[in-house]
């Protein structure tokens, strides 16, 4: 009898720590999975200058990363050329120099070509359309695969939508397609080269350099972001003409790009936190630049009544011309880019399809 108990208590044990061992194991493989609470820090950059609304914009995805979080993972983000310079940042987040950057994917045409598809076509998509087609169509799934062809070892999440840009500030009126012919015009990516063909002489300025450029005379005219970004860098203060409307860019998007090392060494959960950051400025974020642009056009609007500068919008006829040469230079660069054709057909059917549904449901009033 004695025997026979501790027999039984020798079984009962083993099932127990069997049990337990078990328990342990599913329980680590969670966490691996899942969650943690090692903690982490990431080195951000943007290309915007300190204090515009771009800036205020790569700060707020910083913030609500690590708040969200509640500090597991902390984002520190820096402006304009405090680590490395704006043409310097894809490289640096390759190279882990930085962990992450905010970008607007345009200033990558040279080294990823399809890529200024996503950040902004000019007389193209709209930040709803921009919003459909990359988060319910073929656009992440597009933009991520244009880096890895390119060999870029890098984690793409789309970071929102931005309001339209003002087209120039100008120290000669613009107000028709031959006023470019000659003139000495700040521009980047795509819009450079379809620039190029209208006649005008395009210089690549970093954003921290306009000012002085346009008050040098390095060039007439510049284009950099919408008037929340454009007034405090005080751009009307060297010239007199302010142009519209957006015809380089009536939408564009932010992109939230981060080593990928980096991103594998995150646990699931902080993961999700980082996606949900960037993903929430497609509201978050646009409001909050509609906000400031709205109360940027205003102090323009009191500027053009003091008389210090005049407001002058592009000829209709002289846009219609533009579209048409818009629109070739896409189909020329889709017969050339295998890859870049299928993002453009995508983009260009999808944009088919919600206008089509779009005009069917909006009054003519």
């Amino acid at each position: 009898m004695k025997k026979i108990l501790i027999v039984t208590c020798i079984l009962i044990l083993g099932l127990l720590t069997g049990c337990l061992n078990n328990s342990q194991e599913a329980s680590s493989e969670g966490d691996g999975g899942g969650s943690s609470q090692e903690t982490y820090k990431w080195v951000a950059h943007s290309p915007w200058p300190e204090g515009t609304a771009l800036q205020i914009m790569a700060e707020e995805i910083a913030k609500d990363i690590t708040e969200a979080s509640n500090g597991r993972l902390t984002v520190e983000m820096h402006a304009s050329g405090e680590i490395v310079q704006p043409t310097e940042l894809l490289d640096a987040v390759e190279s882990g120099t930085v962990d992450a950057i905010h970008s607007w994917d345009g200033y990558w045409v040279g080294k990823v070509p399809q890529v200024a598809l996503f950040a902004s076509v000019p007389m193209g998509l709209n930040e709803q359309e921009y919003a459909g087609w990359i988060t319910q169509g073929e656009g992440r799934e597009l933009w991520q695969q244009a880096y890895d062809e390119a060999g870029y070892n890098l984690k793409i999440l789309d970071a929102g939508a931005g309001t339209p840009e003002i087209f120039y500030h100008s120290n000669v009126p613009i107000r028709a397609l031959e006023d470019f012919k000659g003139l000495k015009v700040r521009a980047v990516g795509d819009w450079g080269a379809i620039l190029d063909r209208v006649g005008a002489s395009v210089v690549s300025v970093n954003g921290s350099e306009l000012y002085q450029s346009l008050e040098r005379g390095v060039v007439d005219a510049v284009e950099y972001s919408g008037p929340a970004s454009n007034l405090p860098l005080g751009f009307h203060e060297v010239a007199e003409y302010l142009i519209t409307p957006s015809l380089h860019q009536p939408g564009s998007v932010s992109s939230f790009i981060i080593n990928q090392k980096k991103w594998d060494e995150l646990p699931g959960d902080l993961k999700e936190i980082v996606r949900l950051a960037t993903e929430n400025m497609w509201g978050k974020g646009f409001s909050l630049l509609a906000k400031e642009d709205m109360q940027a056009m205003s102090e323009y609007r009191k500027l053009e009544e003091e008389g210090q500068i005049e407001i002058i919008r592009f000829e209709e006829e002289s846009q219609k011309e533009l579209k048409q040469i818009i629109d070739q230079y896409y189909e020329e660069r889709s017969e050339e880019d295998p890859l870049f054709k299928k993002i453009w057909e995508s983009q260009q059917s999808f944009a088919e399809k919600y206008n089509y549904w779009k005009d069917a449901m909006t009054p003519d009033y």
